[in-house]
């Protein structure tokens, strides 16, 4: 018995061992380092003194610009890593490099020899190790007379891909500047500026202290940095460049002009020796990372636009790694596939082939390079695809709508039809019975809800907004001298302290609102006795709905098979399948009703009216003429007048002065039956601002007349 007893005891200890062993993992990750990581942050973003110490992140490395690595531990679990070793395993003959760290979870070091490096972490006394090798090379230049493009075949990939990028914003930025045709100014006669401050991120390996062949280097070594300005005006920070003016560039030796171009090895890595060797190894060119693009849109104050988007969902995808091989998540959970699907669209192969699925290596979040091709493209922004003909709802889109969300359509949308969902749950109650998450290309075109025969398909709200969810989620945004479209995409941001509504792209349309419920509804479509904003009337209908779906013991409304009795039971079965559908598709959809309010309430007063018994219209017609008053009012520069028409009427809707004077004409047509809005911008008929004061507006509509005053106030 004791015999058994230490046995057992032996192997419970083992196990214990192996468990804490086990538990433990590390993985040497090579970290990018762009301007705005370097700096000290906000607000001010000053930069360390020294050289240029930017980092792609790539695994081939210029010689003299330091690398920087990381201990990721993720997968530790409740082990704690408490200790750090970091060596240089490997490296070429006649390096002297050294760590700047040995012991924290953090490392870096500065490559002083081409060749390849292997740097070794392990953790807690050895429990766990990791390597990772690096080359290191120096560059050609992408526009010299053996250049990336003299060796890849005609009809290959890269080639594609170099003929597309020598005429791309990326290939001619830093000619365009030095030739006097960037931010070009009427008042200085028409010239470009230009500043020396813009050269690190417009040429290629920008460090003017280190010898590896790049562009400030050169610069530096023939003097040019010191001379190219010395007969320029000089104003705003700038000097200015006359147009086209192509003596500076011509000035330029030809090392300088090949490496003057955001070229290859930017984003590639330095490929002297690939060039030599033709060694794929020593060059990078599978990433789809950020860093690379990081390097210089991330360069605060001015640049920020790496900067918002890495605060974005997009920069750290949910399931981008542990979901995203599985056929039926990419290639929306998978930047790496949603390149190659829209290769493959392009192409004219509306799906990805197991040969395209083989080529998917990399597991990566939604990055820049996943939307935007920075070899160029005749898309605007460089965006890769800006189409989607037809959703898996089978609704055609029509041609044009949404413009460039076309691209965002791919995406965010259902990944079923619905009719095909519902009907088949009458035989069986699947798991997850509802829409996959984030429908909202179906929300916003008006499709795929449970419409109960009502042909509500193609009812929608925003359809006229020109480019649809860009036009709202990536608006302009302003911060200091930084102007970019708000690659963060989210509607609410923290000011102070509080999250506030992002309502810059709404006020065009709804005037001078703070909150997106300050937009008002039509009508009291929850029936709670008050006409309120168009989103607590959502809210409303969906608690009204909420309340009578069946629920699970959590109290929301059920989408598993092991409640699939407390549907089957419920009295309007097996229509309160549709009802219990709609309530997820509009809470998967995320807006409150914003991408879409009539379809929305349309859809949802249907499943009240279903799971109630009460008959509700989807979209009820007032039962008179009304003329309401504007809002706001007082009003700077922009108000919103709503009236209702019982049935279609002949309207004519004009503003008129304290005198009597016709100042605009608002409305002038035919219209249907319902609630309707018209926008005054405060301005005449001739385009000219009206000044302050008191005006009225006049609605005339079938044999209905009604007047009511407002002011503007500046």
């Amino acid at each position: 018995m004791k015999q058994l007893l230490r046995v057992a005891t032996l192997c419970l200890l083992a196990l214990m061992a192996a468990s804490v062993l086990f538990a433990q993992s590390v993985k040497v990750k090579r970290e990018a380092m762009s301007p705005g990581r370097r700096s000290s942050g906000a607000p001010n973003y000053t930069t360390p003194a020294g050289p240029w110490y930017v980092s792609t992140g790539l695994k081939v490395v210029a010689k003299g610009m330091k690398a920087y690595f990381s201990a990721d531990t993720v997968g530790s679990g409740a082990t704690k890593v408490t200790s750090f070793a970091w060596t240089i395993a490997s490296k070429p003959s006649g390096s002297t490099a050294v760590l700047d760290s040995t012991d924290k979870k953090y490392s870096s070091f500065t490559p002083d020899v081409t060749g390849q490096y292997v740097i070794n972490v392990s953790v807690n006394g050895g429990a766990k190790t990791s390597a990772d090798t690096i080359f290191v090379s120096t560059y050609k230049g992408s526009a010299t007379g053996q250049d990336c493009g003299f060796c890849h075949a005609p009809g290959t990939p890269a080639k594609t891909n170099y003929e597309s990028w020598k005429t791309s914003p990326h290939a001619t930025m830093f000619a365009r500047g030095i030739t006097g045709q960037l931010e070009n100014d009427i008042a200085m006669g028409g010239k470009g500026a230009y500043a020396a401050s813009c050269f690190k991120c417009h040429t290629t390996g920008w460090e003017s202290v280190t010898d590896n062949g790049n562009f400030g280097y050169l610069a530096k070594q023939s003097g040019w940095d010191t001379t190219w300005y010395k007969n320029l005006p000089f104003a705003s920070g700038d000097y200015w460049i006359g147009y086209k003016d192509s003596t500076l560039w011509k000035g330029m030796s030809a090392g300088m002009q090949s490496t003057g171009t955001i070229g290859c090895e930017a984003c590639h890595g330095p490929a002297n020796d690939h060039a030599t060797t033709a060694d794929k190894s020593k060059v990078d060119v599978k990433t789809i990372g950020s860093g690379v693009c990081l390097q210089c849109h991330d360069a605060p104050k001015k640049h920020r636009l790496g900067s918002y988007w890495q605060a974005s969902a997009h920069s750290n995808l949910r399931l981008s790694s542990s979901e995203a091989s599985r056929t039926a998540c990419y290639p929306c959970h998978n930047g790496d596939a949603f390149i190659k699907f829209a290769n493959a669209y392009n192409a004219g192969r509306s799906t990805l082939t197991s040969a395209d699925s083989a080529k998917i290596t990399v597991l990566a979040s939604i990055t820049c390079a996943t939307c935007h091709d920075p070899h160029g493209s005749s898309n605007p922004r460089l965006l890769r695809i800006v189409k989607r003909d037809t959703l898996f709802s089978g609704y055609k889109i029509p041609t044009g709508f949404g413009g460039k969300s076309q691209l965002c359509m791919n995406c965010h949308r259902a990944r079923a039809k619905t009719f095909t969902q519902v009907t088949n749950q009458k035989n069986r109650f699947a798991d997850r019975f509802y829409p996959h998450y984030s429908p909202q290309a179906d929300m916003y075109v008006g499709s795929n809800a449970w419409e109960f025969g009502l042909n509500l398909s193609g009812l929608n709200t925003h359809g006229s907004v020109r480019d649809g969810c860009v036009t709202c989620h990536m608006s302009e945004r302003v911060n200091g001298s930084s102007v970019h479209s708000d690659h963060e995409m989210s509607m609410e941001e923290e000011v102070n302290g509080v999250k506030v509504d992002k309502v810059e792209a709404c006020k065009e349309c709804h005037g001078n609102i703070t909150r997106f419920d300050d937009i008002k509804a039509m009508l009291d479509y929850d029936g709670d006795g008050r006409i309120e904003g168009a989103i607590s009337e959502v809210e409303g209908l969906l608690a009204l709905l909420k309340a009578k779906l069946p629920k699970d013991p959590s109290g929301e409304p059920v989408t598993m098979a092991r409640d699939s009795m407390a549907v089957k039971n419920h009295p309007q079965y097996p229509g309160v399948l549709g009802a219990l559908f709609n309530y997820n598709f509009v809470t998967h959809d995320m807006s409150k009703g914003v991408h879409n309010t009539k379809y929305t309430i349309a859809i949802l007063r249907a499943s009240l009216g279903l799971v109630t018994g009460v008959d509700m219209d989807p979209l009820p017609i007032p039962a008179t003429y009304d003329l309401s008053q504007n809002y706001p009012n007082p009003f700077n520069p922009t108000t919103e007048i709503r009236f209702s028409l019982p049935k279609a009427s002949d309207v004519k809707l004009v503003i008129y002065d304290i005198m009597g004077r016709e100042i605009s004409t608002l409305v002038d047509k035919n219209l249907e039956a319902g609630g309707h809005r018209a926008m005054w911008n405060g301005r005449t008929a001739e385009g000219k601002v009206a000044p302050s004061g008191v005006y009225f507006y006049h609605i005339q509509a079938g044999d209905f007349t009604a007047t009511k005053k407002m002011v503007m106030l500046k």
